[in-house]
């Protein structure tokens, strides 16, 4: 087994293991790109210890990239930035345009509000007790 210690790296992502959207979405970055960044489940305190400038409600609320210089990307930045670091849907990086920039914004703070919901229409289940990545 590993120590949590080993098991920490310079890019963190901080998602909400009770969402079932979230966690397909954290499934698929990991198939990609796992070796390289710590998956940082926010409901778990002993992980989130090692974070301590990362406010666990705020997680929950959107998502959280610590990158590999230290920066904190939040909500579709951070989004945009993971698939980047994967080297998968290189179409996002429009989304860093100013005017899609700002529509993607409101969508993610809109999918981010109600994943919950969204969750239940597309898998059928709204949340998950501890979903596995």
């Amino acid at each position: 087994m590993h120590n949590l210690k080993q098991l920490v790296s310079a890019v963190a992502i901080f998602y909400d293991a009770s969402c079932p959207l979230c966690v397909k979405e954290m499934s698929s970055l990991k198939t990609h790109k796992g070796d390289n960044v710590t998956f940082a489940c926010v409901q778990n305190e002993i992980m989130m210890a090692h974070y301590p400038t990362v406010e666990q409600s705020e997680c929950l609320r959107v998502l959280h990239v610590i990158d590999q210089s230290g920066q904190l990307r939040l909500g579709v930045d951070a989004n945009i930035y993971l698939w980047e670091l994967a080297g998968k849907k290189p179409i996002l990086r429009i989304l860093r345009w100013p005017i899609l920039r700002s529509i993607a914004r409101g969508g993610y703070w809109l999918f981010a509000r109600y994943r919950y919901k969204l969750s239940y229409l597309l898998t059928g289940q709204t949340r998950c007790k501890q979903c596995e990545l």
